[in-house]
């Protein structure tokens, strides 16, 4: 006597696939962000690097100085680049952010964000290794 499939084994079976399909996207989803977050990360420590360099002149720079007026030009240079630095690095924050929360919303969205970004798309794949322009 052949045994009959319950008949709930085919909604079994495509329960099982969607859940195979959800975490395959976690998956990638995961692995993109981790690239993003080390590529980010690559980024900032660059940017530290610069932020010892610009002290360390400044330092340098204030021993050299031989007047109150070359004391006051290296420190307010000084603070000007810092100024221009932080601008640099809010932009930068808030880019990073928006990648990220690209990232996440796409796999939900992705038909929705390819049809509304299709102009802006090549100019947040394309983000520089080095932002650091000092």
């Amino acid at each position: 006597m052949a045994q009959e499939e319950p008949a709930n084994s085919s909604k079994n079976e495509g329960a099982f696939l969607a859940f195979l399909s959800f975490g395959e996207m976690g998956v990638g989803l995961q692995k993109e962000l981790l690239q993003a977050y080390q590529r980010l990360s690559r980024i900032w420590l660059e940017r530290l690097q610069v932020e010892v360099a610009l002290w360390t002149r400044l330092v340098s720079d204030c021993a050299a100085s031989k007047s109150e007026a070359e004391f006051i030009k290296a420190y307010t240079d000084h603070l000007s680049r810092q100024f221009r630095m932080s601008a640099e690095d809010g932009r930068a924050i808030f880019s990073d952010y928006q990648e990220i929360a690209r990232k996440i919303a796409r796999p939900d969205t992705e038909d929705e964000h390819a049809i509304h970004d299709s102009g802006h798309e090549a100019e947040h794949d394309e983000v520089p290794e080095s932002r650091i322009t000092h």
